[in-house]
């Protein structure tokens, strides 16, 4: 495969309110493997606009883009390329190891992580927060996540920016290091510093035009190849060498799995304000007024509250911010499956929720008085916490559905409709309000709480398993779809 990059025909316009904004028209580009291509234009001519194309962060409005020779959307398509983005953002509460670890795994032919360090000059800030970075430093450790896969294709979107003089001989030290190895470059730049070295290292320049600017022949016009083909095909064999020497076995989907719960427990471990807000909130159970049957009622109620308020507020909010900082974006230029970004934060709520229904539990059976046996227990410990996963999976799609600055009043809307959807208010008029609440799964949930805790319930208990696994499927198609279309990364 020759042509790593392809772009036909690829028209893009956004939308601004009733308006429609081309961005790109007809334009055709590519980067065939062994070249070094600078991508110049003003600002606003669609620079980064392509990039994302190329990406598969956005979908074009026609044409067709493919990356590696698959269509960019895959994430297959990525297992071989590394990118360093304009603007974006890591965890601040992860250290530089941890975050090199986990993009790491998401590579089949990886470098370790002492190695990566070493060669960006991070191996002194190794056990460093990525918070307490200076700027040259991030952006070394945003090169170290670019190169730390083994990338066949480097795609750098002005990399050298933020970087002090000692980092900035190193960046094209590295750079003519990669160039040697054959790794194929795509390279956008402001910088005029940055010109005298891609004089030298450079095998083509494309310029891209405003679209109101562009000459007859279109948005894309380029300078003529400024290294041979001879020096290219060497190249070639350079990284075809070094990919045989370097070959590691392609990490499985259950340690990408993995890592990514993790990574996902440790953040949350190192914000423990969130989780004693949440502890504190399940202790409120201990000064219920209730005993015996009405106490068990009530705790019931109490813990379907919470874990609802879990699954849908706090794990959106999470997701929200993480998509406004630019760590969702970064994620998405990766091989990192939708459905294991997902899974992970599913099974991370489920973690708090577990933790936090057991907490509830304890409280019940020793302050409130309830006699229950330990296999009653069980079942309602189980009914409670897996039976929120299909909220969790709404949580998570209506996260990626709406703007981070409007979830928290889109999520608290929801579990007051949620509560009063539930069956637990009589709904007697208008008639319409009946059938609602029997389409609701958060009635379909409430019946099956109240099944295993023993209390009365409607005896359908197959078509409330089925309806919230249904539920589930639905709200995770919309979640995959929804992570895939982020307007906000767009």
């Amino acid at each position: 495969m020759n042509r790593l990059i392809e772009v036909s025909q690829v028209c893009k316009t956004f939308s601004k309110g009733f308006s429609k904004i081309p961005i790109l028209n007809q334009v055709n580009f590519f980067v065939e493997k062994g070249e070094f291509v600078v991508l110049r234009g003003e600002n606003g001519a669609g620079k980064t606009t392509l990039l994302n194309l190329i990406l598969g962060i956005i979908q074009p409005s026609e044409g067709e883009v493919k990356l590696m020779g698959l269509s960019p959307q895959e994430s297959s398509a990525k297992t071989s390329v590394g990118v360093v983005l304009q603007k974006t953002n890591v965890p601040p509460n992860l250290k530089v190891k941890e975050l090199v670890q986990l993009v790491r795994s998401y590579y089949p032919n990886s470098q370790t992580v002492s190695a990566i360090l070493k060669r960006v000059r991070l191996e002194d800030q190794s056990e460093t927060s990525a918070s307490k970075l200076c700027g040259g430093e991030t952006q070394r450790l945003y090169f170290a996540l670019a190169l730390v896969g083994n990338p066949e294709l480097l795609i750098l979107d002005e990399p050298t920016r933020d970087l002090d003089y000692k980092s900035y001989e190193d960046f094209w030290q590295q750079i003519r290091l990669c160039r040697e190895q054959g790794i194929t470059i795509l390279m956008v730049t402001h910088n005029q510093s940055d010109w005298k070295e891609l004089n030298q290292l450079a095998t083509r320049y494309v310029t891209l035009h405003k679209i109101n600017d562009a000459p007859s022949e279109g948005q894309i016009s380029q300078a003529e190849n400024i290294t041979s083909q001879e020096e290219i095909l060497v190249k070639i064999e350079n990284q075809e060498k070094l990919q045989r020497e370097t070959f590691i076995n392609p990490q499985s989907a259950a340690f990408i799995l993995i890592q990514q719960i993790w990574i996902e427990i440790i953040q949350l471990w190192r914000t423990p304000l969130s989780l004693l807000g949440i502890i504190l909130f399940a202790c409120f159970s201990a000064v219920f007024p209730f005993h015996g049957e009405a106490a068990k009622q009530a705790l019931l109620s109490f813990s379907v509250l919470i874990l609802l308020t879990i699954a849908i507020d706090r794990l959106g909010k999470r997701v929200s911010v993480e998509r406004a900082e630019g760590w969702l974006k970064l994620l998405r230029v990766t091989p990192l499956p939708p459905v294991i970004y997902i899974t992970a934060k599913i099974v991370t709520t489920l973690l708090i929720c577990a933790i936090t229904i057991a907490l509830i539990m304890i409280i019940g059976v020793w302050r409130l008085g309830i006699e229950t046996d330990i296999g009653q227990v069980f079942l309602v410990f189980l009914s409670l916490v897996l039976g929120v996963i299909p909220f969790a999976v709404f949580g998570l799609a209506l996260s990626y559905l709406t703007q981070p600055k409007s979830y928290d009043s889109i999520a608290g809307l929801s579990i007051p409709i949620g509560l009063a959807s539930c069956g637990a208010l009589p709904l007697t008029q208008p008639h319409f309000l009946q059938d609602v609440v029997a389409f609701s799964p958060f009635y379909h949930y409430r019946e099956l709480t109240l099944w295993a805790a023993g209390l009365n319930y409607d005896q359908h208990l197959s078509l409330h398993f089925l309806w919230l696994l249904w539920a589930g499927g639905v709200f995770g198609l919309i979640a995959v779809w929804a992570y895939k279309r982020d307007s906000v990364i767009q």
